[in-house]
């Protein structure tokens, strides 16, 4: 039947106008709790608002579909809540590469359409420090194997053709070096100083230096910079020359895939078997790497940090599993230490824990569950070496965004 009425169109469409607010509100709902992986399961069944389909990508590493995304969501609507919101991710993506001048362009522009927002003045000091730096570019590429010491995370590097041997650390967001590195590799200390987060939430000074050529393997990058530190300061005040540096998440991220093995290899920039990623267990979470995992039943997240040797849990475990920590916990305290910085916590000592960590199952014993939520708001704790040494090797594969550990044979 044919209906000729405004009042009859209105009733026809009321339903589907329903349906899509719902759909929206249910797709707001798991962006702010931050519920990554039902978000991106549930954008495949509908159409859905390009900031929520940018935020999925930038989360999962499709960095050019995200900046793609969250640029137009600017564009359309330069002024918007969701604009902002878009400028955000698009800071963490060129922050996380080490493209600092992308960066700087990024939050200015966010700062100039929304001059009156509460967190622009700590948002500037916070990036002072990055003012200057180039955008780190990757030049020539090729698949190799380095060596380390075995069960060490060290592994060689070459800054301006000079050898260094450095730790790769995926909880670290920038470059680290110590002054004496930086002067040792001939490279120039800028004066100005800037802020960075630590590993237990308290900021610390730096200053900066870029590296022109930096090559790991048969990687090459160039522009790299570099957060300098004085020499006094941990994690390098116990070591020796040539061994005072890091390579953080903007490198490590750059080689692609990272496998490592007990027996002393490195192997670095190998391909992916697949490039799906329904089978990921990593994402990135603003400025953390994520990883899911299991106890007992339940799926958890907590952040990958290769620079930790041992695993630290936080609050957010004692909340989501109190009967256990309760009834098996004893009182006791915990240090956890941070570039420059050591803290110690009040925290509850399980004698073991059994997690399925990277498709194996782990025991992390004992398991220090610290009183104080200190890492990212979404993640149980921070898990270290302790528990990736224990399979014969674990791969860090960028493109599936996937961790694997393989069993001891």
């Amino acid at each position: 039947m044919r209906c000729l009425s405004a009042v009859c169109l209105l009733l026809i469409a009321w339903p589907a106008i329903g349906n899509e607010q719902l759909a929206d509100a249910d797709l707001r709902s798991l962006y702010e709790t931050r519920r990554w992986a039902e978000l991106r399961e549930s954008l495949k069944a509908r159409s859905a608002p390009a900031l929520y389909r940018g935020v999925v990508a930038a989360v999962f590493n499709d960095d050019r579909r995200a900046e793609h995304l969250l640029q137009s969501v600017i564009t359309s609507a330069p002024r918007s809540g969701e604009a902002y919101e878009a400028y955000e991710w698009l800071a963490h993506i060129y922050f996380r590469t080490g493209r600092y001048q992308r960066f700087i362009a990024d939050m200015e522009a966010r700062w100039n359409a929304f001059p009156n927002k509460r967190e622009l003045k700590n948002e500037q000091s916070a990036a002072a420090g990055f003012r200057g730096l180039p955008d780190q570019l990757t030049g020539k590429f090729r698949p190799s194997i380095l060596h380390h010491e075995p069960d060490g995370i060290f592994i060689p590097v070459s800054i301006n053709k000079t050898a260094a041997t450095y730790f790769f650390d995926t909880g670290a967001w920038v470059n680290c070096m110590s002054e004496s590195e930086a002067k040792r590799l001939g490279l120039a200390i800028h004066g100005t100083s800037g802020t960075l987060n630590t590993g237990t939430a308290v900021r610390v000074g730096f200053r900066a230096a870029v590296a022109p050529e930096v090559v790991v393997g048969d990687v090459h990058f160039n522009n790299v910079s570099f957060a300098v530190f004085p020499d006094d300061q941990e994690p390098w005040s116990d070591l020796p020359v040539g061994r005072r540096g890091l390579i953080g998440i903007p490198i490590v991220l750059g080689l692609r895939s990272l496998r490592w093995t007990h027996d002393g290899a490195v192997e670095i920039g190998m391909k992916s078997a697949s490039a799906d990623v329904r089978g990921s267990n990593l994402l990135f979470d603003d400025d953390h790497l994520v990883l899911e995992a299991e106890l007992g039943q339940r799926k958890i997240l907590a952040t990958l940090d290769t620079g930790a040797q041992t695993t630290d849990l936080y609050e957010n475990f004692a909340k989501a599993f109190a009967s256990l920590v309760n009834e098996a916990g004893m009182k006791d305290s915990t240090e956890v230490r941070g570039v420059s910085h050591a803290e110690t916590f009040e925290s509850m000592t399980l004698p073991e824990l059994k997690l399925n960590v990277g498709h194996l199952d782990v025991m992390l014993r004992p398991a220090h569950v610290l009183l104080k939520q200190i890492g990212a708001k979404c993640c149980i704790g921070n898990f270290g070496m302790d528990l990736l040494k224990q399979g014969r090797a674990f791969k860090i594969d960028f493109t599936t965004m996937r961790l694997e550990l393989e069993p001891n044979q």
